[in-house]
């Protein structure tokens, strides 16, 4: 090959280019000759030949470089449109594990003498502390879905334009755009803790089911046996170091130990305090005694405000109960609990309890669950009952009463699940409601009295958050 390659080309190139020229000549001695034998025409008509074949051979070349450039220009569109495809086509994020296990359908395991980081590829991080692990699902260009499955973890989001992330941990979501926080999550006792670092998060679930928002500082605790959630900010919401170290380059200063401490804050005040009197008064008559005095936030705001005298007072109590409410309702999402229920107490809990709108008692049980103050959540929850049982947040509250009755009146709780399983079967909390029957009845009846329930769970949820317990009480 060493110098005479470029020799033997031009020698193949130059054959090549004389075969066209013969094949030329043979197609127009073939059609291009006349039939005469006159000696002088034929010379005259070789000369044209000649300079057909060379008009031919000219051509030829300049058919090539023709097909030379437009393959050249071809070449350059496509390599172009490849490069629009690589910018603009829709490829979802992509993520490298350091230091952990991991497995082909997602999950993500931290060792048990050390942290695992999970690298996401527009920059997010992940940190697990010693023996936690996360499942990653669903990935897209403007971010992932991942439960964490048990242990602590650090987050750190990155900021963009559009990201959505949504991390689900037990029963609970935590709604995410661009933000630093950490989380444990601790199953066997239900006790979900959140950190938030920078930024601002949503978190939803059991006990937040109109979803809670945080503030960079701020902690939540959330035990779902006790059906109680509490907010934290300042030095308050201050927690222990993790041990493990977990947390991400550049932050691990400012937030080393993140989550730890497991519940923190008032022990959800015994949560019996309310135990006479708490029973779901007529599971059947309260939706119709419902059907017949719930009229919605309006109806009810205007009808106080007519009692009190005059068309012009029903108008404006209804407008002013409107604001109070939407004030609330958009308090209790900013975190400011304290300041709902102190507004509460000056116009008066009864008659908040009376007269006040469904977004009323909704913000004010809301205010008073996430704040420790068992009672009085308990009470706003059986107003929204007796007064606004057809309304969905009034459904809502039958699961939410047998969510805090959960922990120290099982009966009870199980009561409040059917009521709200026969009012919303397909409902946002159904899934929920039937597991928490099912292992409040095993409590209350043994095995034997749960089995049916966990038979009729496993075949609607078989892959819900209870169907390992139901597994275990249909084993022999």
């Amino acid at each position: 090959m060493s110098g005479q390659g470029p020799e033997r080309a031009g020698d193949r190139w130059a054959g090549a280019e004389g075969e066209v020229k013969l094949a030329r000549l043979g197609d127009l001695a073939r059609v291009g000759l006349p039939e005469v034998d006159d000696a002088a025409r034929d010379a005259a008509g070789q000369e044209r030949l000649v300079a057909a074949v060379v008009r031919g051979a000219g051509r030829e070349e300049g058919r090539r470089r023709a097909i030379t450039r437009g393959a050249t220009v071809l070449a350059a569109a496509a390599a172009i449109a490849a490069a629009v495809a690589v910018v603009w086509w829709p490829s979802p994020i992509d993520y490298a594990v350091e230091n952990g296990t991991t497995t082909a359908e997602g999950y993500v395991a931290a060792p048990a003498g050390g942290e695992a980081r999970v690298r996401f590829t527009e920059g997010s991080v992940v940190v697990l502390a010693a023996g936690a692990s996360m499942r990653v699902g669903e990935r897209g260009r403007e971010g992932a879905r991942v439960a964490l499955e048990g242990g602590r973890a650090s987050f750190e989001i990155m900021r963009r334009t559009g990201a959505r992330w949504s991390v689900e941990v037990g029963p609970f979501v935590i709604e995410v755009t661009g933000t630093a926080f950490d989380v444990r999550w601790s199953r066997e006792a239900g006790e979900l803790v959140v950190q938030l670092r920078e930024g601002a998060v949503v978190v939803r679930g059991p006990v937040a089911p109109e979803g809670v928002s945080m503030r960079a500082g701020q902690r939540l605790v959330a035990r779902l046996q006790e059906g109680a959630l509490e907010i934290q900010s300042g030095e308050a919401a201050r927690m222990d170091d993790l041990g493990a170290g977990v947390g991400v380059e550049g932050a691990r200063a400012a937030t080393a130990g993140a989550v730890e401490g497991g519940a923190a804050g008032k022990d959800a005040n015994a949560q019996g305090t309310g135990a006479e009197g708490a029973g779901p008064e007529g599971t059947e008559g309260a939706g119709a005694e419902a059907n017949a005095q719930g009229t919605g936030a309006e109806g009810a705001g205007a009808g106080a405000g007519a009692e009190k005298g005059g068309a012009e007072g029903a108008v404006g109590g209804a407008a002013k109960g409107h604001e109070v409410a939407r004030s609330w309702s958009k308090r209790v999402a900013e975190g400011d609990f304290g300041g709902v229920l102190m507004d509460a107490e000056t116009r008066g809990i009864q008659s908040v309890l009376a007269q006040g709108s469904i977004d009323d008692l909704s913000a004010l049980a809301d205010a008073a669950r996430y704040t420790g103050r068992s009672e009085l959540a308990r009470k706003a929850l059986l107003a929204m009952r007796k007064r606004f049982a057809a309304s969905s947040s009034g459904r809502a509250a039958a699961f939410l009463l047998g969510r805090m009755a959960d922990g120290f009146a099982p009966a009870e709780a199980i009561t409040w699940y059917d009521t709200y399983l026969a009012e919303s079967p397909g409902g946002a909390f159904a899934a929920e409601a039937l597991g928490r029957k099912m292992v409040a009845t095993q409590r209350t009846g043994g095995r034997a009295a749960a089995r049916p329930i966990a038979e009729r769970y496993l075949a609607r949820y078989p892959r819900g958050g209870h169907a390992a317990a139901a597994r275990a009480l249909l084993e022999p």
